[in-house]
């Protein structure tokens, strides 16, 4: 994780390490002089790859799990646009003050959740913008600049845009909540499998209620989002997830797998089984060690 100081000239870098395997919860790494430079994503991102690079050099046992992370820009450069053009002027801001007690919040531009959260934000406060724009304060309130003004109040009166911005959330909600479970200092490495499954299903239920398609038919759309969800798993699943799900009495349970006839217990499972051994085996370089570990297993998966 990445925090940054009130001046926002300091960086400070460090990563949790999960209670599976570490009871010393998250860790320091360095701090870091960020004096002049843009924080921005690219920027963090930089940081991020460079830190990775030295650890892993230092602990090659150690396992780095990235985030899961979309950009979905539907909307939200008309729902930036919006915000900037009311905080960053003194009396449209005070005009908007008198009309709601809530802010337009302002996120940095990290990823898709400062995305999620300012749209809901600005759903939330939907009636108290429709209100200011609509209201005799605003409209004797001198523009310098008519056209832009005009097209906010377009955007802010159209239920079209409205349904666009209640759509992107429906659908993208569940990613975000996945997102905000993982990113916690509590033990959930072993629950990515069954997220997974579940955040992807609650996806496609919205898509498909929004597009008014039967379960046999084809979204487009959906088709899309899967894809990428199947690339980016491919890419973020590490050995360790595996190993973790492996390792977790929940997904051995008798009455767990009987509710779907296609799971089956993780030592059951080919991927999951190789994964986990590859796991095994980096914890374990030792011969005679994995070897142990390998006969603790067998017993663990075996048990009733």
């Amino acid at each position: 994780m990445v925090l940054s100081e009130s001046n926002y000239d300091v960086l400070w870098v460090g990563r949790g390490i999960s209670s599976q395997f570490s009871g010393n919860g998250p860790l320091f790494l360095k701090a870091v002089n960020c004096f002049g430079e843009v924080k921005d994503r690219f920027f963090i991102a930089e940081l991020m790859k460079e830190v990775i690079n030295e650890i892993e050099s230092q602990f090659p046992h150690i396992y780095w799990t990235p985030c899961v992370v979309y950009r979905i820009k539907e909307v939200h450069e008309d729902a930036l646009a919006i915000k900037n053009f009311i905080m960053n002027h003194t009396m449209r801001l005070s005009i908007f003050t008198k009309f709601t007690p809530l802010r337009l919040l302002s996120v940095a531009d990290t990823g898709f959740a400062s995305i999620f959260v300012m749209l809901k934000r600005m759903k939330l406060i939907k009636r108290d913008l429709q209100a200011m724009f609509i209201s005799d304060e605003w409209s004797s309130y001198r523009l310098y600049d008519t056209e832009q003004a005009n097209s906010m109040k377009e955007y802010i009166l159209n239920d079209e845009w409205w349904d666009k911005v209640a759509y992107t959330l429906s659908f993208t909600g569940p990613i975000y909540e996945m997102i905000r479970v993982r990113d916690t200092d509590k033990p959930c490495l072993h629950l990515v499998y069954e997220m997974w499954d579940a955040m992807i299903e609650k996806v496609k239920i919205e898509i498909y209620k929004k597009e008014k398609c039967s379960t046999s038919q084809i979204s487009c759309f959906y088709d899309v989002l899967h894809h990428i969800f199947v690339v980016r798993w491919a890419k973020n699943n590490t050995p360790l997830h595996c190993l973790a799900h492996s390792l977790h009495l929940r997904y051995y349970s008798d009455a767990r797998l009987l509710e779907d006839s296609t799971r089956c217990a993780p030592h059951r499972d080919g991927e999951i089984s190789q994964e986990m051994m590859k796991c095994f085996r980096r914890l374990f370089p030792n011969d005679d060690e994995y070897s142990k570990v390998l006969d603790e297993y067998a017993m663990f998966s075996m048990k009733d």
